[in-house]
Formats: structure tokens, C-alpha cells, sequence
């Protein structure tokens, strides 16, 4: 097979997630389409590793290459091999420093410059070509401090589809009759766990129950858990409600959340920033890993929305997790990892009844919040951060060829 070259009168780019959830791949995604929305030539889309986000980023991408998560030098000379024109990469910093080692300059975009402490501070690529940081509210000062060193950083909003401003929050609310809720999962693997099943089959069974007690009649539930695994979760409730299930297409699934008078979710940053960019009243469900419970914090902030639903402590213990996330992101994640998993095998009954109890509380104070208040997240952070990156990655990438 010959080598790539360059395309006429078009660019190459180079494109990695590192492989934790959906959120850094849906941004990819995004960013792409962004990208191809607006390019005036061809693009050529080159992604390497990110595994988990295939399926969101079928559509987008024109070749795959492999690439392990952690054998950066083979990183360097794949993409070395592409002549690439740009590179483009969510949250993975070794992978960046790989990129730009092949002589490829390169956008990092930072989707939660809150995580990075410690010993995880070796992760963020401060040299970069362009580092892009996501304008969160509520960043404290260690974080800011250490982004004094970034030497190419710009602030950015939330990285959410561009829809024409009629396509958000086009249908009725609960009170004119809407009985459709999504519950929004997330992609939970994560980089040491492959199990999509504890979680939902903890906090389901008391989220559905709430929901039907109140009212709701239509229940989408977007995740990447087997169809019979959800299935046989809600089987006890299938003639009190019609059920979905996902994984959804990124304008599938951001339609749901529009569509929908309440959404249910996992505090993923981005199922939080488009929620909020729909303006669709929103409970936060309990935090499946480190960055969920910042996440879940941030939205709190920004839209003084209090209807987040709290793991009994003998599942999860939150000044457990702050202390061991304290020393890194992973020490963390493997506590809240094993907790669920223990709290399904010991605590299933109570965790039901817990979320249960909470959410009866919860879904009408949320629904009878003001609406401006579930745009609350992204009045603060922006929803500039698809076009401003894209716009990024474009005149870096004229800028190469021009060289």
C-alpha cells in the first residue's frame, strides 16, 4: 500500500478521544461535523484508537487506525505516516505530546481542566500548538494556577451541536401534558472498567419507580448496557409505561433530550451541557465516577438547581472518594467502581428505595423551577466551543500547508 499524501486543495486531520465514557468522542464528533459544516475545501478525517466512540463517529471519520492507549512512540509514527496537516485531541495529553512529535501541530482541547492534581498533572500538554480549555464556573485556584504554564490556551464554551435556534426545547413541558422522561447513562466504560450493567442495575429500578408514581408514561433510557440487561431491568414496570432504549445517534439523542420534559442523568459533562442547551429540566442522578461528582457540582452552580439525588453513604461514601481521588483520578474511580458494584451484590433493595424516595421529592421542585434556570449552565460557559475549535483546527491547519 503507498504511503498517504497530501490532498489537494483540501486537509488532513488527525483525530483521538482518549477512551473514558462518550463525552470526549462526542465532542470529536461535533467538532467534526462543525468542521465539515463549514470548510470551504475537502477534509480528510484520520482517527486513531478510540474504540469507545466508533459508534458515534462512524459518520464523521473516513479511516481508522489502531493504536493501544499507551504506545505512544507507534502513536507517533502512525501519524507520522498520514501526513496529517492538524491533529485534533480530547482529554488524552500523551497523546498530543505523540502528535506533536510527529511534527503535527496540534489542538488539545480540555473538557474538565478541573480533574488534573497531583500526580495527573504529568497529562495536560502544556507546550501544545493550541490548548483549549472549557470556561467552567466555579474553577478553584490550584487549577488556575497551573494553567498559568499552558503556553497556547484559550477559553472556549460548551462543545454542542449547531441546531437553528427553533430546534431547542420545541415541545410541551409536564404541565401541558408531556409524560416523556430520558434517562441519560452515558458511555460508562471507563479506562479500567468494561462494566455497563452495576450502575443501572442499582439506580434504575428506583429512578423508573419514581417516575412512574409521578406521572410519566414515556421512558427513554440512553445508554450503552445490553438491550436484555435493560430489559430485564424494567420488566416489572412494562405495563405501567412505554420503554426505549438506547445507545442514540447524536441528533437522535439530542432530539430526545429536547423533546422530553424531564431528563434523568449520570453527571457526564456533556449529557449536562446539552441538556442545558435545550433548556430540558434536568436531575442529576448519582455519580458514577470522579469527575460526576465535579460535574455534578458545576451544575449545581450554574443553574442553583439543589435536585441532585445523593448515594447512601453505605454504597458510596463521598469523603471516601474525595480522599482518593486526592491522590489520582484512577485511585478514585476504583473505589467508586467497586462501591457500586459491592452496593448492587449488598445494598440493591435500599439503593431502590433511596432514589426512590429522593426523586419523588426532587421531580416536582425541578419541574416547578423557572425555565431560564436550566440554561443556566451554559449562559455561563458559552456555546461557542464547536465553531471556535473547529475555527482553531482549520487555520492551524492553513497554516501548516501554507509552510
Amino acid at each position: 500500500m503507498s504511503a498517504p499524501v497530501p490532498t489537494p486543495g483540501g486537509i488532513r486531520i488527525g483525530i483521538l478521544g482518549v477512551n473514558f465514557g462518550w463525552g470526549p468522542h462526542a465532542a470529536l464528533e461535533t467538532i467534526i461535523s462543525e468542521i465539515r459544516r463549514t470548510a470551504p475545501g475537502y477534509c480528510r478525517v484520520v482517527a486513531f484508537g478510540s474504540e469507545y466512540g466508533r459508534s458515534l463517529m462512524d459518520d464523521v471519520v473516513d479511516e481508522w487506525c489502531a493504536f493501544d492507549g499507551s504506545d505512544y512512540e507507534a502513536l507517533t509514527r502512525a501519524a507520522a505516516a498520514q501526513h496529517l496537516d492538524v491533529a485534533l485531541v480530547t482529554l488524552e495529553g500523551f497523546a498530543a505530546r505523540a502528535f506533536e512529535a510527529a511534527g503535527v501541530r496540534t489542538v488539545f482541547v480540555d473538557l474538565m481542566p478541573f480533574l488534573w492534581h497531583g500526580a495527573d498533572l504529568a497529562v495536560p500538554p502544556l507546550d501544545v500548538s493550541h490548548y483549549l480549555a472549557l470556561r467552567l464556573p466555579g474553577l478553584n485556584q490550584g487549577t488556575l494556577d497551573w494553567m498559568g504554564g499552558i503556553r497556547n490556551l484559550r477559553w472556549i464554551g460548551a462543545v454542542v451541536p449547531w441546531q437553528p435556534l427553533d430546534t431547542t426545547r420545541h415541545t410541551h413541558g409536564y404541565a401541558e401534558g408531556n409524560r416523556r422522561a430520558i434517562v441519560t447513562l452515558g458511555g460508562m466504560l471507563g479506562l479500567t472498567t468494561r462494566d455497563t450493567t452495576s450502575y443501572p442495575s442499582l439506580v434504575l429500578p428506583g429512578a423508573v419507580e419514581a417516575l412512574l408514581e409521578t406521572g410519566f408514561e414515556s421512558i427513554l433510557i440512553a445508554a450503552n448496557t445490553p438491550r436484555e440487561d435493560l430489559d430485564a431491568i424494567v420488566a416489572p414496570y412494562r405495563e405501567r409505561a412505554e420503554f426505549r432504549f438506547g445507545p442514540l445517534s447524536r441528533t437522535e439523542y439530542r432530539t430526545r433530550i429536547a423533546q422530553s420534559a424531564l431528563c434523568l442523568s449520570q453527571p457526564g459533562l456533556m449529557s449536562l451541557l446539552e441538556a442545558s442547551s435545550c433548556g430540558t429540566p434536568l436531575i442529576r442522578l448519582p455519580p458514577q465516577n470522579v469527575s460526576g461528582f465535579q460535574q455534578a457540582e458545576i451544575h449545581r452552580i450554574a443553574t442553583g438547581a439543589h435536585t441532585g439525588v445523593s448515594w447512601p453513604t453505605e454504597v458510596v461514601d463521598e469523603a471516601v472518594v474525595a480522599q482518593k481521588a486526592a491522590q489520582t483520578e484512577a485511585a478514585g474511580n476504583d473505589y467508586v467502581y467497586g462501591a457500586i458494584a459491592e452496593g448492587l451484590c449488598r445494598h440493591p433493595d435500599a439503593t431502590r428505595r433511596s432514589v426512590k424516595t429522593q426523586l419523588e421529592r426532587l421531580i416536582p421542585e425541578c419541574l416547578a423551577l423557572p425555565a431560564d434556570a436550566w440554561t443556566g449552565l451554559v449562559d455561563k460557559v458559552g456555546t461557542d466551543g464547536a465553531k471556535v475549535t473547529a475555527e482553531v483546527v482549520l487555520d492551524t491547519a492553513r497554516a501548516g500547508v501554507a509552510n
